[in-house]
């Protein structure tokens, strides 16, 4: 039974009083008020059913489209994803490729802390213009504060960025299929230029923030488009040096000299041995060399 608002009510109402009211004796009137109320109740229920199906149709096909429209932009940006992923590589780009593959068979473990360090130190020994950069970055707005590490190449004047492992980057908590298949999309190896990994990470955050609308989680800020792109197109530091230097030290000076003449420094050792020396002799020693000049050791 189709619920009848209140007006309706009233105006049946009225017509079943001036039926009620006509001049016929009380049985005809009373057969008459019968039909006239079950007439108009059956022309309001129409009424009602034929207002509220176009608002149904409508609804529906208001629903329809907006999946429509969604498929589509899915598929769209799955295929813009698909053909920046899928850049042709020139000579540069696959003997990149190829050296960085092989030099992950040689160290194994992926999980070392120095991994990008080593790739990069790999890739100056094969002859590329490699360098780890370090990008750092103060809180501005939305964004927050925070530190990087990526392999970059430079040949001819065009700059490759080397990434290990890029879809962890972007990775989140209960993502969706769509978002899931996006990530699948990725080799372990990525090799490419600045402008295509732009469009990269403008792609993914696009995904990533509809994804976590669909499932009712918040993007957290180091997941906004603002830090992801500060991590690669911020300011950075460029270091070429196979172990980590301390800030402000020239130990890394100091390094690339001695290497390049063949050379390897050496902490400095001492040695405090005089109590050895000093029960087998019964004196107190002075300095290691007597000690040793007393105990018969050549020098």
């Amino acid at each position: 039974m189709v619920k009848i608002p209140a007006e309706f009510k009233r105006v049946a109402a009225v017509f079943n009083e001036g039926a009620r009211i006509r001049p016929c004796d009380e049985s005809s009137g009373s057969e008459h008020s019968a039909d006239l109320s079950d007439l108009v109740n059956s022309f309001i229920e129409r009424e009602i059913r034929e207002r509220r199906e176009p608002e149904e149709d409508i609804q529906e096909k208001d629903d329809n489209e907006i999946e429509l429209e969604s498929n589509s932009h899915n598929s769209e940006l799955k295929d813009s994803l698909k053909k920046v992923l899928g850049c042709k590589h020139d000579d540069v780009r696959r003997r990149i490729h190829a050296e960085v593959e092989m030099a992950f068979k040689e160290i194994g473990d992926y999980s070392s802390t120095d991994l990008k360090r080593r790739l990069m130190s790999r890739l100056c020994v094969r002859g590329f213009n490699a360098g780890l950069c370090k990008s750092k970055w103060e809180k501005n707005g939305g964004c927050i504060s925070g530190d990087y590490e990526y392999i970059d190449v430079n040949v001819g004047g065009i700059r490759y960025i080397i990434e290990v492992f890029l879809a962890e980057e972007f990775k989140i908590a209960r993502q969706t299929d769509f978002y899931a298949s996006l990530l699948d999309l990725f080799r372990p190896v990525f090799v490419g230029q600045v402008d295509e990994l732009k469009q990269i990470i403008r792609l993914m955050c696009s995904a990533m923030k509809k994804s976590m609308k669909c499932v009712e989680i918040h993007v957290p800020p180091w997941r906004r488009l603002a830090y992801m792109q500060a991590k690669w197109f911020g300011s950075y530091k460029r270091t070429i040096n196979e172990i980590p230097v301390p800030n402000g030290s020239n130990f890394g000076e100091a390094l690339s000299d001695k290497r390049s003449s063949g050379f390897v420094l050496v902490p400095e050792i001492s040695f405090y041995c005089r109590e050895n020396f000093a029960r087998r002799d019964g004196a107190r020693i002075g300095n290691l060399a007597a000690a040793l000049k007393d105990s018969g050791v050549l020098l």
